[in-house]
């Protein structure tokens, strides 16, 4: 039971070293990605979503935000 116990501890400490990585590449590549999103795209991918849909839904996301903070800005000035 101890040697369970250790391979679920390590299994635990190599997905947060994996998810570290990613959250360095994923900040390297600016994509805008907080640890919360990043994590709920790996677990969509994990479970079969496909990751260039994934891609440009999140990037489409980001720019209708991006133009609504835009036109918010724009009018609060006025």
């Amino acid at each position: 039971m101890r040697d369970s116990t250790m391979a679920m501890e390590n299994s635990v400490v190599n997905a947060k070293e994996t998810f570290q990585i990613l959250m360095e590449i994923s900040k390297l590549l600016n994509t805008g990605l907080d640890e919360v999103t990043l994590a709920l795209c790996v677990r969509l991918c994990e479970s079969g979503a496909n990751p260039e849909a994934l891609a440009k839904v999140i990037m489409e996301l980001q720019r209708v935000k991006k133009e609504e903070t835009g036109h918010t800005n724009g009018h609060g000035s006025q």
